[in-house]
């Protein structure tokens, strides 16, 4: 069965832009430092290709979503499956 997956651009004080990428249930990849949020939307144009090819589309994730993530803790089973893709 295909996992759904989430994605969100965010943009940082300093200018450069995160894609926070969530697996369902509880795995989440996030890619920091994009220098333009045109850079941030190709790198997500192609995990979308790399997640069709698994059957799993990708979707924005819509702002009622966005809290529940914001606002968990990192000793949550959330964030033990973090990982920073460079």
């Amino acid at each position: 069965m295909p996992r759904r997956v989430f994605y969100r651009i965010s943009d940082r004080p300093d200018g450069l832009f995160d894609a926070i990428t969530t697996i369902e249930p509880d795995t989440v990849i996030r890619r920091d430092g994009f220098g333009s949020l045109a850079e941030a939307e190709e790198w997500v144009d192609g995990l979308r290709v790399l997640m069709a090819a698994l059957g799993a589309p990708v979707a924005q994730r819509d702002d009622a979503e966005n809290s529940a993530v914001e606002t968990t803790s990192e000793d949550s089973a959330l964030f033990r499956q973090l990982r920073t893709a460079r």
